[in-house]
């Protein structure tokens, strides 16, 4: 299959594709979960309805990427309030007090036979630029810190970690986005 860029569309995604975004999230988050080191049991993306994915696309901002009308790539961007609600440790809170809200980033996923094609750069691309990924200037995520693919993924992306904590059984990293005083960002390609 010839998976280049033209023949992609990403798009908000619809409710009755809830049922292939969640199909895709699985496949995705299983490989994420071995290639982190990370016990199944911890990964409520494994485990989740098709209905709390129709109602995340309803509720949030969920881009899909679709190839031949395929969901291949997914990202979901949701508003938060309140940051301080990520802050585990004094770190964390150094630099999330300084933030009014956020846009929390969850839900990245990208099919197997289209990662390492810059499908998942051209996703992040187009949710750090969404209204609520700007309006705060800062954009929150968490991935696991023993997967250096995803790590440097991030950090490429111009993601800093703020620090990490290990509630949930493996060692997560908080990564913040943050962009400058006039707006301007750091996307690249």
């Amino acid at each position: 299959m010839d998976n280049t860029q033209d023949e992609i569309i990403i798009r908000e995604a619809l409710p009755e594709e809830a049922k292939k975004i969640r199909d895709l999230i699985r496949e995705a988050m299983e490989f994420y979960r071995r290639a982190s080191g990370i016990n199944a049991e911890v990964l409520e993306s494994l485990t989740e309805s098709t209905e709390s994915v129709k109602e995340r696309i309803r509720r949030h901002h969920c881009l899909v990427a679709t190839y031949n009308e395929i969901p291949i790539g997914t990202i979901t961007v949701n508003y938060c309030d309140n940051p301080m609600k990520y802050s585990f440790s004094a770190q964390t809170a150094r630099t999330l007090r300084e933030y009014k809200d956020c846009a929390y980033i969850s839900r990245f996923a990208v099919a197997e036979g289209f990662r390492d094609t810059g499908l998942g750069v051209s996703l992040m691309n187009e949710a750090l630029r969404m209204p609520v990924s700007t309006r705060s200037g800062l954009v929150l995520l968490h991935t696991a810190v023993s997967n250096l693919k995803m790590r440097d993924f991030y950090t490429n992306r111009g993601f800093v970690i703020l620090d990490s904590e290990d509630s949930r059984g493996y060692e997560r990293g908080l990564f913040a986005y943050m962009s400058d005083q006039n707006g301007r960002d750091n996307l690249t390609a």
